[in-house]
């Protein structure tokens, strides 16, 4: 027995007592976690995407060819596109990071 030895302590994990998991989302892991975190920002901005470039189409059409109708129907256009380009971002920042920490790609949930 070493000197060592004797500030040695040993550590045991131990799952917490009365916890519950949430229901419905199965995270065991980081690359679930990520996953998970990951598909409710892709859902709510596809959601968000979609409702802008609606707000942005009826703003064109019923613009009435007033310049500043048109100009404002065209940036909320603009920012929908842009928001959809930033939602394929963060899909391909998930599939990379899944892939440095070694997380199963092939099997990204989708809803």
């Amino acid at each position: 027995m070493n000197l060592l030895s004797l500030l040695e302590t040993k550590v045991y994990a131990v799952t917490a007592v009365g916890s519950t998991p949430i229901q419905g989302m199965s995270i065991d892991s980081v690359s679930g976690f990520i996953t998970t975190i990951t598909n409710i920002i892709i859902i709510v901005g596809v959601g968000l995407v979609v409702l802008f470039l609606a707000i942005g189409f009826v703003k064109y059409v019923t613009s009435g060819g007033d310049k500043a109708a048109v100009d404002s129907a065209q940036k909320t256009l603009t920012y929908a596109v842009i928001g959809g380009v930033g939602l394929l971002l963060v899909y391909g920042l998930r599939t990379l990071i899944l892939g440095l920490i070694g997380g199963d790609v092939s099997q990204i949930e989708s809803y």
